[in-house]
């Protein structure tokens, strides 16, 4: 304890005092009952001090004497005294009591004192106090204020903290102190305490004790403890537990408490919420226990219930191991319900949901990861996250993937699951494999590279399971994590295809092999970049599809037929690219100049016609004797590839220079725009050789962030499907037709940061006429100016517009454009603050999603008023609450939420 340091520096204080009083072979004959003496401070090595040998001096005698040297022995070092010096200092003075030689025992005997500002420094450790005071016969050290009023309080500052005290008192013979009126800080709050005693090492007791996170004199609250006992500094008892608020004792007592007060993370309950919600009613939510289970493994169960017949049970483990792996694994389940058993609209479902998320590696190149997130479509009434609420579907995976980095290879093997929600079907690939070479030269052979040198070879290869299936029974509340997991569905659906309704194929393999040959080559002289490219792919799949054209409906079936196919393909390409520059010398402000950059890009592709190989079939599609081509699998172009791609990049770069008052330039640049556009002519397409014109443009000028996205025709609109379409520009003059465009822009806006006062109106104090009695409503009494006030209210929003436009040839165009004002915030006055987030579908005229938050800084309290009025919930709450992170969920006051849900499909 802190106390036990302060006794230490009183010995050392002592140490002068006593050596002089033994060495003294006559003072008991010479002294009187009581002497004070006053020790001025003196310069360093003096050891004399002027005085008369027989002790006595005639202070009328003016005439100069001879000093008398008294010789101050050295006090011997005690045993298990201090290790080193002690520093002190004094204001006003030391002054040492010595009591006489035949003084009884319960006299006070020798004391020492030191007054004014003291300050004392052992070890790191600092004392300060108006009066510190030493008593010799029963060894008792005291640190009081210098006087009365309670000025110049005692403080210790060291390794424990700091604290103040109204008096510190120690025992040095039985070693144990107290301290009355103490306040020290601990973590996030402070602990005052009406007296303090140190029993022993490892025991403190306080009595009329409080904890606050205010730190005021007066704290606005505080919880009031009668007895408290700390033990090892790490574990502390308390009697009964009373909240204090604004000075007056509230009716909110708990009979006992214990917590753990050591550093780190503790087991211990959760703080319980309360509120009113659709489907649970009057509910308790939070209600369970912190699990800390070690350095490395901490765990949380928690449950809901509602006076409606809802519940939820939760439970959540973390784990971390630093370098080695982390994660985290949740399951969750519930009862819900939904109206009176005897309503039409009654519903009860089941919301489970399992996720786990893992991320692992090993140092032989290894790692594991996992991102499983497996739920029942009910689960997402059960979640207050919007985006849950309206998500249709999930997906998980666990994958583990070994690298090989000196040879440049990679294999991962994975498992992965698809949730659809709103067709009640779960996909799952079981499992898929991955493989890699990465570009390898096989005829590199040197420094000085040929031609065929620069030829590279890389390899990949993608082998996956793929088994997609839907309760047959799923229309009655089947959920798809019941699908998945339970032994009647998911185990009958891979051995008994009676309790599912799978695919005619339940089991659907592929794979896919990649070898791409390329070479670069480039021209200095002209900055041009070049190269031929040879992609072979080959697929493997255990089925192949087959259509046939019914002449009764008078459409095309098509079927899946079982066995073995091969399906093989090769791409041939060659590209070039280039760059060329040009300069505006725009000189505007600091602005020095723009650059353009041109990156034009131009490829050759060639890919063969695959109905020659049988991977392309034929079929009627019509009655009128429609010829429609197909592939036998997935991704294998029907037609020739006969293509001319072609991208230009345009980008332009702003350059500004800025002197300083020293002459030296700041050069800086800053990309300010750029513009894409891209398209492709395909010779072996008769009917329409020109694909659609794709531009990009992304700038960030004077704050606005903006891109926008466009796709352009050159065909007039398609009516007679026969036929080739006609050029936009023979129809209408212009070359382009557009098809689709969207843009967005981004704008955030703020207050200017002003380093002095918006406003410089004073705010007085006092009158200044001593004596003068004040009153408000009289004029003319000069009085102090003590501040200014700042009328600036500090203020921040973002302002985004998004538009999509689709044109449809029919005259029914589709356009959505909204405005969305988000993380809008604002400081009403020094207290009062606003935030929220809202929007306007400008299409439909409509106010989107609408959050508004409303904030009162109550010094060491906050309240919140949280209100959604628009969008897909809609709440109203009202919060009270402790700022502080330790007590902010248990001193809070919440007034019941009442939330509004929408009703989703019930595919349970």
């Amino acid at each position: 304890m802190p106390i036990r340091r302060l006794a230490t520096i009183a010995v050392a204080l002592l140490a002068g005092a006593s050596a002089a009083q033994e060495g003294s072979a006559d003072s008991t004959a010479t002294r009187p009952d009581s002497t004070a003496i006053l020790l001025e401070p003196m310069p360093a090595g003096v050891d004399e001090i002027a005085g008369d040998p027989s002790g006595s001096v005639d202070t009328l005698d003016t005439s100069p004497q001879e000093p008398i040297r008294l010789s101050i022995p050295q006090a011997p070092p005690a045993e298990g005294g201090l290790e080193r010096p002690v520093r002190y200092t004094a204001r006003d003075s030391l002054i040492v009591l010595l009591a006489p030689r035949d003084s009884a025992a319960t006299d006070e005997g020798d004391v020492v004192r030191l007054f004014g500002d003291v300050q004392t420094e052992y070890e790191g450790s600092t004392i300060r106090a108006g009066r510190v005071e030493y008593r010799a016969s029963d060894e008792v050290l005291i640190a009081t204020p210098a006087d009365s009023a309670g000025t110049e309080s005692p403080t210790f500052d060291g390794e424990e903290g700091t604290f103040t005290g109204d008096t510190f008192t120690y025992n040095l013979r039985s070693q144990r102190g107290r301290v009355t009126g103490a306040r020290t800080e601990i973590q996030d709050g402070y602990l005052l305490g009406g007296i303090l005693k140190q029993r022993d090492e490892r025991v403190v007791f306080a009595q009329d004790a409080a904890y606050t996170t205010c730190e005021l004199n007066h704290p606005h609250y505080a919880l009031e403890a009668g007895r408290i006992k700390v033990v090892d500094g790490e574990r502390v008892f308390t009697g009964p537990v009373r909240l204090r608020l604004l000075g007056i004792a509230l009716p909110v007592v708990l009979p006992f408490g214990y917590f753990p007060a050591a550093e780190g993370r503790r087991s211990g309950p959760l703080a319980v919420t309360y509120g009113q919600e659709s489907g649970y009613g009057l509910f308790l939510g939070n209600v369970g226990w912190y699990f800390a289970l070690s350095d490395y493994l901490d765990a949380q169960i928690a449950g809901k219930v509602g006076t409606e017949g809802s519940f939820q049970l939760s439970g959540v483990a973390n784990y971390n191991r630093r370098y080695a792996y982390s994660g985290q694994v949740s399951l969750d389940y519930g009862r819900l319900r939904s109206g009176e058993s005897t309503d039409p609209t009654f519903s009860l479902s089941t919301p489970v949901g399992l996720r786990w998320n893992h991320n692992q590696t090993f140092p032989a190149g290894q790692r594991l990861t996992a991102s499983v997130n497996l739920q029942s479509a009910s689960q997402r009434l059960v979640s207050t996250d919007v985006s849950e609420q309206i998500r249709s579907s999930t997906s998980s995976s666990v994958s583990y993937t070994q690298q090989w980095p000196t040879a440049g290879r990679s294999l991962t093997v994975s498992l992965q699951a698809f949730q659809d929600f709103a067709n009640d079907r779960t996909t799952a690939t079981l499992p898929n494999l991955s493989f890699s070479q990465r570009r390898v030269f096989p005829f590199r052979r040197g420094r000085d590279e040929r031609w065929y040198e620069k030829i590279s070879v890389e390899y990949s290869a993608n082998a996956e399971n793929r088994f997609s299936y839907a309760p047959r029974d799923s229309s009655v509340g089947v959920s798809a994590l019941d699908a998945l997991f339970s032994e009647t569905s998911f185990r009958s659906g891979v051995c008994d295809p009676d309790d599912v309704a799978c695919d005619e194929t339940r089991f659907d393999y592929t794979v896919t092999q990649r070898v791409p040959v390329t070479a670069t080559f480039s021209v200095p002289r002209f900055n041009l970049a070049f190269g031929p490219n040879l992609t072979y792919t080959e697929t493997w799949t255990g089925e192949q599809e087959e259509r046939t054209f019914n002449a009764d409906s008078a459409r095309v079936e098509s079927r899946t037929v079982p066995g073995f196919t091969a399906v093989r393909q090769l791409q041939l390409s060659a590209s070039a690219s280039t760059e060329f520059y040009g300069t505006f010398p725009v000189r505007v402000g600091s602005l020095d100049g723009i650059r353009h950059t041109v990156s034009p890009r131009v490829s050759l592709n060639f890919e063969p016609d695959y109905a020659d190989f049988g991977f392309v079939r034929e079929v009627q599609a019509d009655t009128v004797g429609t010829i429609q081509r197909y592939p036998i699998v997935p991704r294998i172009p029907t037609t020739t590839t006969r293509s001319l791609s072609f991208s230009v990049n345009n980008a332009f770069v702003a350059r500004t220079v800025r002197t300083d008052s020293t002459g030296a330039e700041d050069r800086q640049t800053r990309q300010v725009l750029s513009f894409d556009i891209a398209s492709s002519y395909n010779f072996a397409n008769n009917r329409t050789p020109f694909a659609p014109v794709r531009t990009t443009l992304t700038t960030s000028l004077l704050g606005v962030s903006a891109r926008g996205n466009a796709s352009f025709s050159v065909y007039a609109p398609d009516t007679v499907a026969a036929q080739a379409p006609p050029l936009y520009l023979d129809v209408a003059g212009r070359p382009l037709r557009l098809q689709q465009i969207s843009l967005s822009m981004n704008r955030s806006f703020r207050s200017s940061q002003q380093s002095a006062p918006s406003d410089e109106r004073p705010v007085f104090g006092d009158p200044l006429v001593t004596g003068a009695i004040y009153d408000p409503s009289t004029f003319g009494i000069p009085r102090a100016p003590i501040g200014y006030l700042d009328y600036g209210a500090p203020w921040a929003f973002s302002l985004g517009v998004t538009l999509n436009k689709r044109v449809n040839p029919g005259g029914d165009d589709r356009t959505t454009a909204t405005l969305d004002v988000s993380q809008f915030n604002t400081r009403l006055t020094p207290n009062w603050s606003v935030s929220g987030s809202t929007g306007i579908d400008l299409t439909n005229l409509e106010i989107t999603q609408t959050r508004l938050s409303l904030r009162r800084d109550l010094h060491c309290w906050e309240m919140a008023i949280n209100w959604q009025p628009i969008g897909i919930t809609r709440a109203f709450s009202v919060s009270l609450y402790v700022k502080s992170g330790l007590l902010r969920d248990f001193l809070r006051l919440d007034v019941p939420n009442s939330t509004r849900r929408p009703s989703f499909a019930p595919s349970f």
